[in-house]
């Protein structure tokens, strides 16, 4: 690594030239939570500016599922076990029931492998698992440490911080290098063809859509790592950015070909600040440099004006929350209706970017809207608290029909149920090159 590439420790200045796994190795080594300085401290409340009035006030409550972390408000909590319910039930499904038939229709055997043959590939995909847990547990056991480092608050140890970067800074704010994000982040599939076309099939199949739209399909599902924590708005900048990097997007040549890491970001945002873009966010937070504070739009809207990669933000608010639910709705579906080639096609699929999308608790990253024959209208997202199931994640890349559409699709579902609590919500989506230019 060259001298313009190192890393500098956000806590005492050290210089790595190692990489990011050296780095994550002398945080969790020098800098654990139990020698911390008195006065830093985890700062867990949640930040955003789409929040309601009391929202200081509002309840919240931890993801009590082993390994989530999630801080949720507690009208979500339900819903939010819910899905980590369906999830476990499904990984129960894949160990007791043979995948969906391929479709005839394509040209595909109508004869799926033998039991014996099923019980072998299971065989052969613990034992490549094992192997591969076994390749990156050093990795993923130094994140997981890393993660439960407290954030850092103190004046001192941020001016500390910060004045030791400033005299071995790099020339470049993007000097940073990061990694491909690995299965980790991306599932199973990280590296192969991506989940939106499945969720077209599905929609297809399901019986109770009247007619949906999605996204441009190379977008990639970036999950959190099992107990992360609140990492969910760095986790959406990452899926914008996989489209960004995909479709060659303006901007895109500021990450080199490869998603940007949690502190790629914390640095973007840092450096964003140092330009004046969205400075009050430092004042609020009092810095995010190698911390593990909450993000919100605003910061992801300082990362993409930093990198000149064009984007326009939209608040929606209404004291009643069916009334913020409604022109959510309308948005979105306008949005995606611009983007449409064939409005006779009942899965209208467009090449439009994904949506970051922000309310009180919680980001996600909208992939579409779909409307149902019953009169309903729900958001498709990719929500980085969920991993891509098994049962998905084993369609990708094939033709099929699915025995159980919507159950399969309930993940990827944000309706009535989920958005009537919130009277706010916070939109950032990235303008084409038509909208920039007209």
């Amino acid at each position: 690594m060259r001298e313009d590439q190192a890393m500098v420790c956000p806590f005492c200045g050290w210089t790595n030239e190692a990489g990011e796994y050296q780095m994550l190795l002398h945080m969790e080594t020098l800098h654990a939570e139990d020698d911390l300085p008195l006065g830093v401290k985890e700062e867990n409340s949640y930040r955003a500016s789409a929040s309601a009035d009391n929202a200081e006030d509002a309840p919240y409550a931890e993801c009590p599922i082993e390994g989530c972390g999630e801080l949720l408000a507690l009208q979500e909590l339900d819903y939010h076990i819910e899905l980590h319910a369906e999830q476990s039930s499904e990984h129960l499904r894949d160990a007791s029931t043979p995948a969906p038939e391929p479709d005839s229709r394509a040209g595909l055997p109508l004869s799926g492998p033998s039991r014996a043959q099923r019980e072998a590939q299971r065989q052969g995909e613990s034992d490549l698992a094992s192997v591969e847990n076994s390749s990156q547990s050093k990795a993923i056991s130094a994140w997981r440490r890393l993660l439960k480092m407290p954030g850092s608050s103190s004046t001192n140890v941020v001016s500390h911080a910060k004045s030791l970067q400033d005299e071995k800074k790099p020339t470049s704010p993007y000097s940073i290098r990061g990694r491909r994000l690995g299965k980790a982040q991306l599932g199973k599939y990280a590296h192969e063809e991506r989940v939106i076309p499945v969720l077209a099939q599905l929609l297809e199949q399901s019986s109770s859509t009247k007619y949906a739209y999605l996204c441009h399909p190379c977008v990639q599902h970036v999950s959190k790592i099992k107990r992360e924590g609140g990492f969910c708005g760095y986790r959406n900048i990452q899926m914008m950015c996989s489209f960004i990097i995909h479709t060659k997007f303006k901007g895109y040549t500021h990450f080199r070909g490869v998603i940007p890491s949690i502190f790629q970001i914390q640095e973007d945002i840092e450096t964003a600040w140092d330009r004046g873009i969205n400075a009050e966010g430092r004042i609020e937070t009092g810095g995010i440099r190698g911390t593990r504070k909450y993000i919100g739009t605003p910061e992801a809207l300082a990362v993409f004006c930093l990198l000149e990669i064009p984007c326009e933000p939209l608040a929606i608010k209404d004291k009643e929350p069916a009334k913020s639910e409604a022109q959510l709705m309308d948005y979105v579906e306008n949005y995606f209706q611009s983007g449409v080639e064939d409005p006779t096609q009942r899965i209208r699929r467009t090449k439009l970017p994904p949506i970051y999308f922000q309310h009180a608790g919680h980001s996600l990253t909208i992939i579409g809207f779909e409307k149902l024959k019953n009169g309903s209208k729900q958001l498709l997202v990719f929500d980085p608290s969920f991993h891509d199931s098994s049962s998905i994640l084993r369609l990708v890349g094939k033709t099929f029909v699915h025995p159980l559409p919507d159950l399969a699709l309930r993940q990827y579902r944000r309706g009535n149920r989920y958005l009537k609590a919130y009277r706010e919500f916070e939109l950032l989506r990235l303008r084409t090159d038509t909208e920039a230019t007209g």
